[in-house]
C-alpha cells in the first residue's frame, strides 16, 4: 500500500552526493512518485523502492520485465531490486531486451566496434570467465554485460561491457593491493603480455588510482581470456551517464593515456546518450520504440 509522499523531502541533500549524483536523485524520486506510484522510507540516504514494488521487480522496464525476470539468478528485495540510484540493475534493462531481436544488436555493436561480428551467439549478465577464475586474474572482475560473437570465420570474440550510473572510484581492498605489488602476479603478466598499455607504465600507479584500477582490471580480464584460448577478439566498453563527470572529464581520458593504439583499439568509452541514439537506429518496432523512451525517461539526468 504506498503513501504519501507529499511531505517527503525530495531536494535534500546527501554528504556524499556529487553534483550528478544530485540530480540522478531527484530524477529517480520523481520516476518513483510519477512513474511508479511507489513510495520511499525516509530513513533510507538512497533512492529505495518499497519491498513490495521490488518484489514485483519495479525497478525492471516494464515493456520486457517477464523476459528480464527470467534471467535473474536470486529474486528479493536485494539492492539489485530495490536501490534506483546504483547500476545493478541497469545491465538487465539495457542489454536483455536485445535478445529478442540479435540481428539488430550485432548492426549496433558492429557499429560501436568498428566490425567484424557476423552473429552474437549469447548475451550474458555478469560474466566473469569460461573457467575458474584462477585461470585469469584470480580475483573478483566480472563484466556486468558479456556480449559473445562469431566473426566471418567463425572464431569467437566477445565484448565485455562495465556499466555505471552514480557510481564513481572504490578504494583498494587488501588482496587487491597485494596482488597488484606481487611482481610476478597475474595483474603484472597480463598488463605486459596484452601490449595494451604503454612500456612504461609502472602498474604501482592503480595502488592510488581509485578512479582507474576497475577499468584497467576489466580490459585485462578480457585479455586473459584471450590469452586462455577461450576467445580470439576482444573489445572492452566502458558505459556512463555523460554527466558522470568523474569518467568523462576524468577517468576515461587519463586511462586512454595509458593505452598503445593496440590498447585503444579494443577499448571504447560510451555514454548513455550516445547508446540510446544508436539504439533507435536499430531497434524501431513498437514494442522497442517504447523500451527506448523507457531508458531515456529513467535514465536521462538533466
Amino acid at each position: 500500500m504506498n503513501k504519501d509522499n507529499s511531505n517527503f523531502p525530495k531536494d535534500k541533500t546527501y554528504r556524499y552526493d556529487d553534483a550528478f549524483k544530485a540530480k540522478a536523485r531527484a530524477h529517480q524520486f520523481a520516476f518513483c512518485e510519477n512513474i511508479l506510484n511507489d513510495y520511499y522510507e525516509e530513513k533510507y540516504p538512497q533512492v529505495i523502492l518499497s519491498p513490495s514494488a521490488a518484489r514485483q521487480g519495479l525497478i525492471f522496464c516494464d515493456t520486457y520485465r517477464n523476459l528480464i525476470l527470467k534471467k535473474v539468478k536470486k529474486f528479493g528485495t536485494s539492492a539489485l531490486f530495490s536501490n534506483m540510484l546504483r547500476s545493478e540493475h541497469i545491465p538487465y534493462n539495457l542489454f536483455v531486451p536485445m535478445e529478442e531481436d540479435l540481428e539488430n544488436a550485432k548492426l549496433l555493436f558492429n557499429e560501436i566496434i568498428g566490425g567484424g561480428i557476423s552473429s552474437i551467439t549469447h548475451i550474458y549478465i555478469e560474466f566473469a570467465g569460461y573457467a575458474d577464475k584462477a585461470m585469469y586474474l584470480n580475483d573478483g572482475t566480472s563484466f556486468d554485460t558479456y556480449i559473445e560473437y562469431l566473426d566471418d570465420s567463425n572464431q569467437k570474440g566477445a565484448i565485455g561491457i562495465e556499466v555505471k550510473y552514480t557510481e564513481n572510484g572504490y578504494s583498494i581492498g587488501e588482496k587487491e593491493e597485494k596482488d597488484i605489488k606481487d611482481t610476478t602476479g597475474r595483474y603484472n603478466q597480463m598488463t605486459y603480455k596484452s601490449g595494451y598499455f604503454i612500456s612504461d607504465l609502472d602498474i604501482q600507479i592503480f595502488l592510488k588510482a581509485h578512479h582507474l584500477r576497475q577499468i584497467w582490471r576489466n580490459h585485462l580480464l578480457g585479455f586473459s581470456m584471450i590469452e586462455r584460448g577461450d576467445i580470439q577478439h576482444f573489445h572492452y566498453i566502458h558505459l556512463y551517464p555523460q554527466g558522470n563527470t568523474h569518467f568523462h572529464q576524468y577517468a576515461v581520458p587519463e586511462y586512454k593515456s595509458l593505452l598503445t593504439p593496440k590498447g585503444k583499439d579494443c577499448f571504447n568509452a560510451l555514454t548513455y546518450e550516445k547508446l540510446f541514439e544508436m539504439m533507435s537506429q536499430y531497434f524501431s518496432s513498437e514494442k522497442q520504440k517504447e523500451w527506448i523512451n523507457y531508458l531515456y525517461k529513467r535514465y536521462m539526468v538533466k
